[in-house]
């Protein structure tokens, strides 16, 4: 029973540790990644960011950095949340989701990586 659990701890450890993780930054955290695969390319991905801050963010620039299942980089692609007049920004505590479409040969994982965050006070944090 004593091994059993020993071994079970131990591949918990490991996938936390050597897994890719998603990274926030400027108190916008990345809460949720999904994505859609077909015929060996994925095709979208959706991802849900939470504003941990008491100021509303108007701009978020990330990196979706893609992988295959044996966690082999593949490709990174630059993308960005800017608010209008008709998409609102992120106000302090809330979640807004992004979706975006597109097309990396053999990739099977996302991990989104936040660079720059961008709040409607002016300032921006990287």
């Amino acid at each position: 029973m004593k091994k059993l659990f020993l071994f079970i701890v131990l591949v918990f450890f490991f996938q936390t540790v050597f897994a890719q993780r998603s990274k926030g930054s400027c108190g916008v955290e990345v809460n949720d990644v999904s994505k859609t695969t077909g015929f060996g390319y994925l095709v979208a991905y959706l991802v849900q960011f939470k504003n941990t801050t008491n100021r509303s963010v108007d701009g978020i620039y990330w990196r979706a950095q893609f992988y295959n299942n044996d966690g082999d980089f593949i490709e990174s692609i630059e993308s960005s949340f800017n608010s209008t007049n008709i998409i609102d920004p992120i106000s302090g505590g809330s979640t807004k989701s992004v979706a975006r479409t597109l097309r990396v040969k053999g990739a099977s994982k996302v991990v989104i990586v936040i660079d720059k965050v961008h709040f409607t006070d002016g300032e921006s944090c990287k």
